[in-house]
C-alpha cells in the first residue's frame, strides 16, 4: 500500500413550471452566457467503448454507499478523490502499486470510487471504498488474488492478514502502520477498501483489531448495496445511454479547462454526497427538498420535487455562511446568486453563484466571477429553452 492520501480542499412530476410558482420575469436575449452554448440537444446512447465504461461507472456510482452511511464518523468527503474511473492510475494510483495493474486485471471494465473522512483534514481516519466491475464472476475472482499479490509484492514490510467475517477477501498491513488494504470478490465486483489512520500513526500506536472490524463494517454495507447493481453484459456496452432524465441534456456542457474533473455524468440524487465535502448538510437540503436526480458537467444541477423546493434548496446550498461573502449577481438575471469563497480552502474555487428554474436547481462554481456569471446564466437559458 502507498503512503496516505494528499487532501485538496475545495420527485416525479410534470417537467412545466407550476402555476402558483410561475417563472421569473427574464429576457434571456439580454443575458450574456459568453461563449457557452444554450440550446436543446439529445446525448443519445454512447459514441464509444471508452465512453460506455464511464457511464457504466457511473451507473454504478448509485449503488456505491457514502462513507457515512457505513459509519457516521466519515462526515466529510473530498470531491477530487471520490470518483468515476477506468485508468486505475487516476484513481488508485496513491494507495496501491498499480504498476501491474493490467496483468493482474485485465478484464477490468470500470470502477468508482468512495471516500470519507473522520475530520475535515488528513488527521483522522481516511475510508476509501473502489468497486471494480468485471466481466463475470470468476474473472473478479482472479483478479482479487492478484491485485492482493501485485500490491503485495511491492512493498517488504507487508503481511497478510485474515478479515475473520470475510475468510475470501485478501488483505495485508505494514504491522508498525495504523492502515490496511482488502480486497473482496463479490458477484463480478472486486472491493478494495482501504483504511489510514493518520492520528495512531503519528503516535506511532498499531491495533489491527480496529482495523479488522472496520473492514468488515465496510463490507457489511458495500457489498449488499451493490448486489442490486447488473452489471450491462460486455456485448451490451455500446448501446448505453448517456442521460439520465434528461438531466445532462439540461446542463451546459463543461469547458475544455475542466477536463481534470470527474467525466460529467447524471446520477440519483444521493450520489451528489460523494462529490461533496460535507455530506451531511447537502443530505439535509436534498432531502428537504425532495431531489431526485443530480447532473455533473458546466454546472452542478439539481431536480427537486417542485418549483418551491428547488429555491429552497438554492438557498440551502447556495446560501451565504461565515466562509462566503456576497457578489454581484449576473446582469439582467437578479434571480441568480453569487458568492465569494473567503475561507482558508488549499487551492478552493473563488466564486460560486446558483439559481433555479421551475424544479431545477443548477450551481455553477469558478475562478472567476464573470465566468462564474456566465455560466450560470448560460444554465438558465438552458433550462428555459429545454422546456
Amino acid at each position: 500500500m502507498a503512503a496516505a492520501l494528499a487532501f485538496v480542499s475545495g420527485g416525479c412530476g410534470s417537467d412545466e413550471p407550476t402555476a402558483d410558482h410561475p417563472a421569473p420575469s427574464v429576457d434571456i436575449g439580454k443575458l450574456d452566457v459568453g461563449n457557452y452554448d444554450t440550446n436543446p440537444r439529445q446525448l443519445g446512447a454512447v459514441k464509444s467503448l471508452d465512453q460506455a465504461r464511464i457511464i457504466e461507472a457511473e451507473r454504478l456510482g448509485d449503488f456505491v454507499p457514502v462513507p457515512r452511511d457505513i459509519d457516521p464518523r466519515f462526515a466529510y468527503s473530498n470531491p477530487f478523490i471520490a470518483t468515476v474511473f477506468t485508468d486505475p492510475k487516476f484513481a488508485l494510483g496513491r494507495i496501491m502499486a498499480v504498476d501491474r495493474f493490467a496483468e493482474a486485471a485485465p478484464d477490468f471494465v470500470a470502477g468508482f470510487q468512495a471516500f470519507g473522512r473522520t475530520v475535515s483534514g488528513p488527521h483522522g481516519i481516511d475510508l476509501m471504498n473502489a468497486v471494480m466491475i468485471f466481466p463475470d464472476e470468476q474473472k473478479a475472482a482472479d483478479a482479487a488474488v492478484a491485485l492482493e499479490r501485485v500490491d503485495y509484492e511491492a512493498g517488504d514490510r507487508n503481511t497478510t492478514v485474515a478479515i475473520p467475517k470475510y475468510p475470501a477477501a485478501h488483505a495485508h498491513w505494514q504491522p508498525d502502520q495504523q492502515s490496511i488494504g482488502s480486497w473482496y470478490a463479490t458477484g463480478k465486483f472486486v472491493v478494495y477498501t482501504w483504511i489510514y489512520d493518520y492520528l495512531k500513526i503519528y503516535l506511532e500506536k498499531v491495533d489491527l483489531p480496529t482495523l479488522l472490524a472496520l473492514v468488515e463494517k465496510s463490507l457489511d454495507t458495500v457489498a449488499p448495496s451493490i448486489a442490486k447493481f447488473s452489471p450491462t453484459p460486455p456485448d451490451k456496452l455500446m448501446s448505453l445511454p448517456i442521460d439520465l432524465d434528461g438531466m445532462l441534456n439540461r446542463t451546459i456542457a463543461r469547458p475544455k479547462e475542466d477536463a481534470w474533473l470527474n467525466p460529467p455524468g447524471a446520477y440519483h440524487a444521493r450520489t451528489a454526497l460523494h462529490f461533496v465535502n460535507d455530506p451531511n448538510s447537502t443530505l439535509d437540503a436534498i432531502e428537504k427538498a425532495g431531489a431526485d436526480r443530480y447532473a455533473t458537467n458546466g454546472v452542478e444541477l439539481y431536480r427537486a420535487r417542485d418549483a418551491a423546493a428547488a429555491e429552497t434548496l438554492q438557498q440551502d446550498l447556495g446560501g451565504l455562511t461565515k466562509r462566503f461573502k456576497k457578489a454581484d449577481s449576473p446582469a439582467e438575471l437578479p434571480a441568480a446568486e453569487c458568492r465569494e469563497y473567503i475561507g482558508r480552502g488549499n487551492l478552493a474555487i473563488r466564486f460560486y453563484c446558483s439559481v433555479s428554474y421551475d424544479r431545477y436547481a443548477a450551481f455553477s462554481a469558478s475562478h472567476q466571477l464573470l465566468d462564474a456569471q456566465q455560466r450560470i446564466s448560460a444554465e438558465y437559458t438552458l433550462l428555459v429553452n429545454t422546456r
